[in-house]
This record gives C-alpha cells, sequence and structure tokens, in this order.
C-alpha cells in the first residue's frame, strides 16, 4: 500500500508536546527505526530499556516496559 505526503501529514496530524518522524531502515534481517533524540530526552530512554509496541487496527501503541534493563 502507497500513501502519498500529503495523506501521511493527515494521518499524523495530533496534538502532541513532541513531535518527530523517523525513516524505517534493514539491517537485511529486521525492519529498524532509530528513536529521535526529542524523543529519547522526552521519555528518558537509555540503552538496555525495553519497550512494547501494542497494534489494534491502524493505531499503535508504545509502552516502556522496563527501565534500566541490563
Amino acid at each position: 500500500m502507497s500513501i502519498t505526503e500529503k495523506e501521511l501529514r493527515e494521518m499524523l496530524t495530533v496534538e502532541a508536546d513532541t513531535e518527530k518522524v523517523s525513516t524505517v531502515s534493514s539491517d537485511g534481517r529486521n525492519l529498524l527505526t532509530r528513536i529521535p533524540v526529542k524523543i529519547r530526552e522526552r521519555l528518558k530512554l537509555k540503552k538496555g530499556d525495553r519497550l512494547r509496541w501494542l497494534v489494534k487496527g491502524g493505531e499503535v501503541k508504545l509502552e516502556i516496559i522496563e527501565k534500566d534493563a541490563k
């Protein structure tokens, strides 16, 4: 499925304290995305923290489930 940049902007129009866009890339086995610095700082994320992705329909919810995991 392909969408235009205009459609993407309309889909992403939400009220938020912090907004950044990242791009999905690949390491050959997995799809990867970087978490922008402003988002990492806002969430106080550090290396080893664990995230849980929940998807229902077209909505995605991201939860921090373990801080400072080793």
